[in-house]
């Protein structure tokens, strides 16, 4: 709680007996100030950067006029002239992010003139224009970095930084070209159309961007003009690099526009001279894949400008390298999504109202799909899956752009069979391609499941024809079966051919088991050409496993299916 004038009057009596700095708490702090203009702005800076400590604590209190290490009252007031307070504070509040707006009072003691300025919890975290983050501990103020900070914006996300009312900002000030980019977002994405027809006044309170004519963060990110100095901010800059190799890029496009602007030249970078992929498919067709296409693409970009840290003055990025699109954005992952949860983790909206917006126009799914769509693109593209990285600064998302042709071509040819794989059997087959063979719990950790939710799944997939298990038990692997395995151009090692003849063998004679309702030893050597000892030690194998059943003695013996004895 912050400290009322009578007991900021408490602690300057003692004073007398003890220095200033022993009476600092992790609410209080006392500092010396000199009226010469040639230390004004050295110390407006330190004013800032306490501020920022207690603004990122819970709030406190800086006495401006008391000198350290003097042990009377006397000796510690200075006495100060009287000050612009009015400056003081713009000075606070311009040079802090988001903007501080502290109060300063005239504490008149006998031995002269005080300025108490009283700094409020922040709602979010808070830097100064420099980028400095500080918070105040116990007496110290230290600096905010690594997992102090990500712990420090995790436990306030609650409160939404694009929400924030900008006072010095007029619904004026927003550009008003971006309103036709608006209305036309409206109605080629979303399904509320309407609100396209609204005038621009209704149009920005409907979707949450003013409150009551006074502009959001959020209304400023999206519309605020290109070269305005009030607007001008790394927060929402995105640079774009198209790379030659790891060190070297060809081309360079710096956005730091309206957001939907920068969507709009983001997509023309993309698309402007892609390295192209051709696929030969059904009837002599060809198919052209780029290596990052604007589905791909849209995806990442709109989640590293809905989720990225706003209060973090770093610039998010795209580096498109020759076999690998980058794209990181400040911030680290909030709400317990991981890199390895991210695909079944529910939505986290660090920026609430600016995910509203881009929902409401029709940018994104409020169910949190994004990542699926890009798991899917990616995958019916032949490139395989997209994988994140995480630390307390930022967040990565590493996207392959190289085209596996054999793995377009299969998946394109189930679809027009009308046998479309979802997005977990796509995972799995291609997990298949890469390692040979999957388990339930290596599988399991693809599709970020339990290996108790894989398991059918892989189950599902033997049954449809695509595997194979590759050995018994439950824990046996399973390996791609002998069509799926060609046709994706996957090699088997002649010990997987063992597994894989074997199994077809054992899916054909149960089928034909089914069929006929019998078979004798003569015809299980028919069908599979074993001698009589190799077939009476297959079908006991499939008697172990519960599937037949052996019905008579001598030459009336046969195999039945099990249960039917």
């Amino acid at each position: 709680m912050p400290l009322s004038d009578e007991q900021l009057r408490e602690e300057l009596s003692r004073l007398d007996g003890e220095p200033a700095d022993a009476l600092e708490t992790e609410q209080l702090e006392f500092k010396e100030w000199n009226p010469g203009p040639e230390r004004m702005k050295a110390q407006l800076r330190q004013l800032r950067e306490a501020a920022v400590a207690f603004a990122n604590a819970g709030g406190g209190h800086i006495v401006l006029g008391v000198r350290d290490r003097k042990r009377t009252r006397a000796d510690a007031i200075q006495n100060l002239d009287p000050l612009d307070t009015r400056s003081l504070r713009k000075g606070i509040y311009d040079g802090t992010e988001p903007h501080i707006l502290v109060e300063i009072s005239e504490l008149l003691e006998p031995e002269g003139r005080l300025y108490a300025i009283r700094v409020p919890r922040g709602f979010t975290v808070h830097t100064t224009m420099d980028g400095m983050a500080k918070v105040r501990v116990g007496r110290e103020t230290r600096p905010l970095t690594g997992s102090g900070l990500r712990a420090l914006v995790t436990n306030r996300g609650a409160v939404d930084y694009t929400a924030e009312i900008l006072p010095e900002i007029e619904p004026a000030d927003l550009d008003s070209r971006q309103i036709p980019r608006l209305r036309n977002a409206i109605l080629e994405n979303s399904e509320r159309s309407a609100l396209a027809e609204l005038p621009e006044r209704e149009l920005l309170e409907a979707l949450g961007l003013t409150r009551d004519r006074k502009v959001t963060r959020a209304a400023a990110l999206l519309l605020g003009g290109d070269g305005d100095p009030k607007f001008a901010s790394p927060k929402r800059e995105l640079i774009l690099l198209r790379m030659r190799d790891d060190i070297n890029y060809s081309n360079r496009l710096d956005l730091n526009g309206p957001l939907l602007e920068t969507l709009d030249r983001a997509r023309e970078f993309i698309e402007f001279s892609p390295r192209l992929y051709t696929v030969n498919v059904e009837s002599y067709r060809q198919l052209e894949i780029p290596d990052l296409s604007w589905a791909v693409a849209r995806e990442a970009i709109l989640n590293a400008l809905m989720h990225r840290e706003y209060f973090q003055r770093q610039s998010s990025y795209l580096h498109l390298y020759p076999t690998r699109a980058e794209f990181s954005s400040p911030g680290g992952f909030i709400g317990g999504v991981s890199p390895g949860n991210i695909l079944r983790h529910g939505p986290e909206r660090r920026n609430p109202l600016l995910a509203d917006v881009f929902q409401m126009i029709g940018f994104v799914n409020r169910a949190g799909m994004g990542v699926d769509r890009m798991y899917m693109e990616l995958l019916r593209q032949g490139k395989g899956r997209p994988e994140y990285r995480d630390s307390a600064e930022s967040v990565q998302l590493v996207i392959p752009t190289e085209v596996n042709p054999d793995f377009v071509r299969f998946a394109r040819e189930e679809e027009q069979a009308e046998r479309a794989l979802d997005l977990d059997g796509l995972i799995i087959l291609h997990g298949m391609t890469q390692r040979g063979a999957l388990n339930a719990r290596e599988a399991g950790e693809m599709l970020q499941q339990p290996w108790q939710e894989a398991q059918p799944k892989l189950a599902q997939l033997r049954e449809r024809g695509y595997l194979v298990p590759a050995g018994s038990g439950r824990g046996a692997p399973y390996r791609l079966a002998p069509g799926p395995a060609r046709r994706l151009n996957a090699q088997l090692r002649s010990e997987d051919q063992n597994w894989v003849n074997t199994e077809e063998l054992k899916l054909r004679l149960l089928r034909i088991l089914r069929e006929r309702g019998r078979l004798t030893n003569a015809e299980v050597r028919a069908i599979s050409g074993y001698s009589r000892a190799q077939a009476r030690e297959f079908m006991a194998t499939l008697r172990e496993e519960g599937q037949v059943a052996l019905v008579g003695r001598g030459r009336a013996a046969h195999y039945v299916p099990a249960g039917d004895e």
